[in-house]
């Protein structure tokens, strides 16, 4: 099954009110990854079923629009999605919350599998240490900020291979060069008569961020960022303004799930990652990193303030609603 099917039919099924199909299926992907991880998650299935359901059934129009795979496009011109966001955006000042990242243009459109390719093979020029390649590197790397230099006697360092403990990170070749393998898989997925139209599901990346407006600025300015992202936004905007791309693609951030329950926090991440395939190894997005490490922060917060936070749910959210419905379906 494509990555393109994959969505489809989950999109599909959750539209039929089906969770526990969807639920379990992201759960057979998502979970072993897991199994000798330090993150902590309920050993039972039983349980993290019950908080992806609690998050599908609280879940907002924005979540639902990125499930779809047309977020960016219709928050340009849906009012009511727009209403909705606002007040999402002003919870997230207090409450944790689940963000994205999408691959568009101006327009809300992804890039179509011929540029996604292109792209790809903007990165394996990146990461060849050839000398005909230097200069190239060193404009992608100049492309946002902070300036980069290349030292004359080491032409083959590259911004987003460095790290504090290697000027050339061998895990991070190892990983740009996956997400290159992932792309190439989706672009053979894609009919040759539609290569040439924008994906349906754009490019993605996910995170949880206990306030993902000021976790959303880092990003933005690249700090502490995701290496994978970055790099192909700054290919994007070279090949824009070099004439290759007519659009100027970049990632559009959004804030799609409030988090109620500190039980959520490693959860919510994990199902969000795998129900929208934002994962380097299908081409369907960014994620390398795994789901759930970086929640710790969800502990910090008073039973109080949760107490808050749900109570918001259940009142201002379809969640109560939903709920009933899901409870109908098992008893028929």
């Amino acid at each position: 099954e494509t990555l393109h099917h994959r969505r489809q039919r989950w999109s599909t099924l959750l539209h039929s009110d089906d969770y526990r199909t969807v639920i379990t299926e992201v759960l057979e992907q998502e979970l072993p990854k897991y199994s000798t991880s330090s993150v902590v998650i309920p050993t039972s299935l039983s349980p993290i079923m019950s908080e992806c359901i609690l998050i599908l059934a609280s879940a907002p129009l924005i979540f639902t629009a990125a499930v779809d795979g047309v977020l960016p496009r219709r928050y340009l011109q849906d009012t009511h999605l727009q209403a909705e966001y606002e007040e999402v955006q002003n919870r997230a000042h207090i409450q944790p919350s689940i963000y994205i990242h999408l691959l568009a243009d101006e327009h809300g459109l992804a890039p179509t599998a011929n540029q996604l390719y292109l792209i790809r093979q903007m990165v394996l020029d990146y990461l060849d240490e050839r000398a005909v390649n230097h200069g190239f590197a060193l404009l992608i790397d100049n492309v946002s900020q902070p300036p980069f230099h290349q030292p004359a006697n080491n032409r083959t360092l590259r911004k987003y291979l460095a790290t504090h403990s290697t000027p050339r990170s061998a895990q991070r070749i190892a990983t740009l060069l996956k997400f290159c393998e992932g792309i190439h898989k989706r672009w053979l997925d894609t009919p040759p008569h539609l290569r040439d139209a924008p994906l349906t599901y754009p490019p993605g990346e996910c995170g949880y961020a206990r306030n993902s407006h000021a976790r959303l600025e880092q990003h933005r300015r690249h700090i502490s960022s995701n290496y994978v992202m970055n790099l192909v936004e700054d290919i994007c905007t070279h090949l824009y303004t070099t004439n290759r791309f007519p659009q100027h693609f970049r990632m559009h951030q959004f804030i799609i799930y409030l988090i109620f329950q500190p039980t959520q926090a490693e959860i919510a991440e994990i199902f969000c990652s795998g129900l929208l395939q934002v994962w380097v190894e299908n081409g369907g997005g960014f994620n390398h990193y795994p789901a759930g490490r970086s929640n710790r922060s969800a502990r910090e917060i008073g039973e109080r303030e949760w107490q808050r936070h749900e109570a918001y749910a259940r009142e201002e959210s379809g969640l109560v609603q939903n709920l009933r419905v899901q409870r109908e379906r098992v008893e028929d």
